[in-house]
């Protein structure tokens, strides 16, 4: 058989791609998880257009020209069935089709991952749900849902939802936060929690008041002059977090030796935001070479802790110490190589990054209104009697502080736009709505802690709403900054006694907060960025000594 771009043969050969690109999709493509598996078929089919090439060479008698043309012919016929017949599927026979959401939101994730390209998806999904209501069709195959009766259902200890592919971006690389298995990850979470324990959180906790005290005195140098709060409270968090995480001092609050770390682990995570919607992306971008780079080196980074932390002893357990025990008794694999160097990455983004942006919301606060200083400091200084930390006896009396913190949850959650999971086959029902089996589903932590449906006056700073009004919540389900269930931020307790105790300290020491000139709050309460965690924009305040 000789082919030539005259016979008959070609066009036939077109319609046969075009239809092989058609059952692709519907035989294939349309089954299964295959999101962990992009870059392959990247690979698998630029190998499969090199064999059609060869083919076709060796048919058309090994001319160049034809050879050419002939395959980008077959090659386009076979991608034009596939992508036909995927968006044919997604914009009029998908079983979302009911739901409402942008018209160009059902043909690709893509759509969803342009409109965020600056990693403000937490706004973008709240405006949403404004305009179309409780649930959003945001992508395909993808729902987001403002409505906490869906909290326990989706996330609970016995929801028969599972991590969306979202959570396999980072393979080879896992944790206790990205393991998509339950088994593994109740089996994993036994071992962190160990770290965990009363008598651990005890300890922790007079360390942590170490570095509460280092934060005053660097913080009484600066009295009257403007700072950085969003900085320096990083670097008063990755000191916690170096001490009891990893038993390692930073010495960033000293020393500027160190302060370039924050700022990586800003650029390793600002990909992650843009592309949470397209999980096959973020599978790619981290295999392209020349992309990633920030990523990589954040990796590259975690891993460097990893090999410094298992070659050194120490004298204080801290959280790597209950993981390196783990990994010392398993046949150090690869796989349990990557378990180590997921967990302290967790480690180090959990026990930072997290506890720093929350407190520096709370201090723009506190300078928004400065009646909450004057609330805080009659409820603190009686029950502090001269001490820069609470006993144990007055913690539950510092009610005002605990609503302070909670009410800087609610309205700045660490991870704003929610956690992706997947419904079972079955499908499972949200009220009185029917949400099919295989569908990707977000409840979205901002918009949902934000409704007016669950809370008065939702957009204002009230702490009183958690103890003396709680009639200002209307809906007590409709709190899950710390997600909920074995699920939950492990370290929860952790980082409220870290923020609990810097606020002591500050009332202790300090009379004051406000602005700094030029400086109202915007730029953090507007511009503060969602790349899953948030990153926290620049907030230059003002400290007055008594």
């Amino acid at each position: 058989m000789i082919l030539n771009l005259e016979d008959n043969s070609v066009a036939a050969g077109c319609v046969a791609l075009a239809a092989a690109g058609v059952g692709s999709h519907l035989f294939y493509f349309m089954h299964g998880d295959h999101n962990p598996y992009a870059h392959r078929w990247i690979t698998r089919g630029l190998t499969g257009i090199a064999l059609l090439g060869c083919t076709v060479l060796y048919l058309t008698r090994f001319q160049a020209l034809p050879t050419a043309i002939i395959t980008s012919l077959f090659s386009v016929s076979y991608f034009t069935g596939l992508f036909t017949s995927i968006s044919l599927y997604r914009l009029f026979f998908h079983s979302l089709g009911k739901f409402p959401g942008p018209f160009w939101a059902r043909l690709s994730n893509l759509c969803h991952a342009y409109v965020i390209r600056d990693s403000d998806n937490y706004f973008y999904i709240q405006r949403l749900h404004e305009k179309y209501g409780p649930i959003v069709r945001t992508g395909p195959s993808n729902l987001s849902v403002n409505d906490p009766s869906a909290i326990r259902l989706v996330l609970g200890n016995s929801s028969k939802c599972t991590k969306s592919p979202w959570y396999s971006r980072s393979l080879p690389v896992v944790n206790l936060h990205t393991v998509r298995d339950k088994t593994a990850h109740d089996a994993r979470r036994k071992v962190f929690s160990k770290a965990f324990t009363p008598a651990a959180l005890n300890d922790y906790e007079k360390r942590v008041l170490v570095h509460c005290e280092e934060f005053v005195r660097q913080m009484e140098y600066r009295a009257g002059t403007p700072f950085d709060a969003s900085d320096w409270l990083k670097y008063f968090a990755f000191d916690v977090m170096g001490d009891v995480g990893l038993g390692k001092e930073f010495h960033m609050m000293t020393s500027e030796t160190n302060r370039w770390i924050p700022p990586l682990l800003d650029a390793g995570m600002a990909d992650v935001g843009p592309t949470t919607p397209v999980p096959w992306l973020g599978s790619i971008l981290m295999r392209l070479p020349g992309s990633g780079h920030h990523s990589k080196a954040w990796l590259e980074f975690v891993g460097s802790q990893v090999k410094e932390r298992v070659e050194k002893h120490v004298e204080r357990a801290d959280v790597l110490t209950h993981l390196i025990d783990a990994y010392s008794r398993t046949e150090k694999k690869e796989i349990d190589f990557q378990w180590l160097r997921g967990d302290t990455r967790l480690t180090i983004v959990g026990g930072s990054d997290t506890t720093a942006s929350t407190l520096t919301f709370l201090f723009c606060h506190l300078a928004m209104d400065p009646s909450q200083v004057k609330k805080l400091r009659a409820e603190l200084e009686p029950l502090l009697n001269g001490k820069n930390y609470l006993e144990q006896k007055d913690i539950s009396k510092a009610q005002h502080l605990d609503g302070m913190i909670q009410e800087a949850l609610r309205l700045h959650p660490a991870i704003p736009s929610g956690f992706p999971r997947v419904t079972p086959p079955e499908g499972i029902t949200i009220g009185d709505t029917f949400i099919p089996g295989g569908t990707t589903v977000v409840l979205p932590v901002y918009t949902i802690q934000r409704d007016a449906a669950n809370y008065v006056r939702p957009d204002e700073f009230i702490p009183e709403r958690w103890y003396s009004q709680p009639e200002l919540i209307k809906n007590k389900e409709a709190f899950f900054a710390w997600n909920i269930g074995t699920n939950g931020c492990i370290g929860r307790a952790l980082a409220v006694t870290e923020m609990r105790n810097l606020i002591t300290h500050w009332i202790q020491n300090f009379e004051s907060v406000r602005f700094a000139p030029g400086e109202d709050g915007s730029q953090i309460l507007n511009e503060t960025v969602d790349h899953f965690t948030v990153g926290v924009k620049p907030l230059k305040l003002v400290f007055e000594k008594k």
